[in-house]
């Protein structure tokens, strides 16, 4: 899987400049004091003031940054260097002292890394990554210190199967790794990327994954709304950056949040 995962890093590395000048992330709002988080997650990790945050696949800092103005001591990994440098670039550009990163595939971590923290957290595009389900839950579960916890808001995979017109194109089931090439980027569609490769994960799979790894979950939420706009055929629901169809008879699940603690 090695060189799978670098190919993934080297087009991470077009996707982090991209993304940082793209009106999507908002970059100039959250330099001047805008929270990156949504509604969902800050609600569900509930208070960090005082507390030790490791944000895995961090890209370039936003949510980890995020979560230090609340009064964490957050640490961000990411398998990008450009994203790690802009990072970097962005806590010194806040002022913020309680931050570190650190430039890591998350499957080498242990070689970067060793301690616990009180949270481990992750969220939105994160899975697709990950070639590995049931070592990805290890490695997650042994950062969370006794009495903490690990969480994830994700997109659904049982969303991830409809096209704009809310017909199934894509399988539910793991097919093993999914070549695509040339394909537009999410956000910046002159943006190119020549080829990447992800992993189908099922709920049922992310579940057991990081029960046999030792996290105790505490709840599975769905939830009827996408992170993003993922098709010209949804619409945002308020101010609120949560997504879903314009025209729908019914709700699709579009996103789960879970939280497991140790």
């Amino acid at each position: 899987m090695i060189e799978h995962h670098e190919t993934n890093r080297l087009h991470w590395n077009q996707r982090a400049i991209a993304h940082y000048k793209h009106p999507e992330y908002m970059v100039e709002e959250f330099i001047k004091g805008r929270s990156s988080l949504h509604d969902l997650e800050e609600k569900e990790v509930g208070d960090v003031n005082g507390k030790t945050l490791l944000h895995l696949q961090c890209h370039f800092g936003l949510d980890t940054l995020s979560w230090a103005r609340k009064g964490a001591t957050v640490t961000g990994i990411d398998i990008s260097d450009d994203s790690i440098e802009l990072a970097n670039k962005l806590k010194s550009q806040i002022g913020i002292d309680s931050a570190r990163f650190i430039r890591s595939n998350l499957y080498d971590l242990t070689n970067h890394l060793d301690e616990q923290l009180d949270i481990v957290f992750t969220s939105y595009g994160a899975l697709w990554w990950m070639s590995d389900i049931k070592k990805w839950a290890q490695i997650a579960a042994r950062y969370v210190k006794p009495g903490g916890f690990f969480y994830i808001s994700e997109g659904h995979p049982f969303f991830s199967m409809f096209d704009e017109h809310q017909k199934i194109f894509e399988p539910y089931f793991n097919q093993g790794a999914e070549v695509y090439e040339n394909e537009a980027d999410y956000c910046d569609e002159e943006l190119v990327i020549e080829k990447e490769i992800g992993w189908r994960w099922p709920i049922g799979e992310i579940v057991t994954a990081l029960a046999q790894a030792g996290l105790r979950i505490e709840f599975l939420h769905e939830q009827p709304v996408c992170s993003y706009n993922q098709w010209p055929t949804m619409v945002e629901i308020g101010d609120t950056h949560w997504w879903k169809y314009k025209d729908s008879k019914f709700e699709l699940p579009m996103n789960f949040s879970l939280k497991a603690s140790k």
